[in-house]
């Protein structure tokens, strides 16, 4: 049987928040200069073999990655600021649906 009595919980504790980078906000010529600056810093590496085109590779992606990592910052993830609500539009397409089916 139930004693209708109220249960408090406390939770305590920090909520990840979810952080983005979006690409449309990255700065293109700050992007290509630092991968350019980047790539001429590299080791010369002999891609005649496979372990040296592996390297070679690696190396290219690393530079990508941290060229955009620089250039395309982190940002807050913004929440829709409008509530789905059932509206009087609603009930009427509702009820216009219902009578078509």
């Amino acid at each position: 049987m139930s004693e209708h009595r109220h249960i408090l919980f406390t939770v305590r504790g920090s909520v990840p928040v979810p952080l983005i980078r979006n690409s449309r906000g990255t700065n293109r010529g700050s992007f290509r200069e630092g991968l350019r600056k980047k790539l001429e810093r590299g080791p010369k590496i002999n891609m005649n073999d496979e372990a040296g085109l592996g390297l070679a590779v690696h190396w290219v992606q690393q530079a990508l990655i941290t060229a955009y990592e620089d250039n395309c910052p982190l940002r807050h993830v913004r929440k829709g600021r409008k509530s789905l609500r059932w509206t009087l539009e609603l009930d009427s397409l509702r009820r216009e649906v219902r009578r078509l089916f």
